[in-house]
């Protein structure tokens, strides 16, 4: 077999990734699904407001993360650095692997 024709794929992927930076997004959208994989956190938009009291009136992401915890940032591109899209089965199935587990059924005497 001639070695001129085997790829090495590890190689590969580096040279061809090498000029081609990752996109960062620019807004979140409401009902979508991002990951900040540095931090292995996960978030599902769900809505933006507008007039926010305790953010100086901006527009605010309301948000929610893969372990349940709530809450906010404001409607700017640096909120979004750092965040890429998510497929939502990604995110239910960390979801699933986070919720704890159901009580013991009580034992009747």
């Amino acid at each position: 077999m001639n070695d001129d024709k085997v790829v090495n794929l590890e190689k590969y992927r580096k040279e061809k990734n090498k000029g081609t930076p990752i996109s960062t997004l620019k807004a979140f959208l409401p009902d979508g699904y991002y990951v900040f994989p540095e931090m292995g956190l996960m978030i599902h938009v769900l809505f933006v407001t507008d007039n926010s009291i305790h953010y100086d009136e901006e527009e605010v992401y309301v948000m929610e993360d893969q372990y349940g915890n709530f809450f906010a940032d404001t409607v700017e591109e640096e909120t979004c650095e750092g965040w890429h899209e998510l497929h939502k089965d990604a995110f239910m199935s960390s979801v699933e692997q986070n919720r704890p587990p159901d009580p013991p059924e009580p034992i009747v005497g």
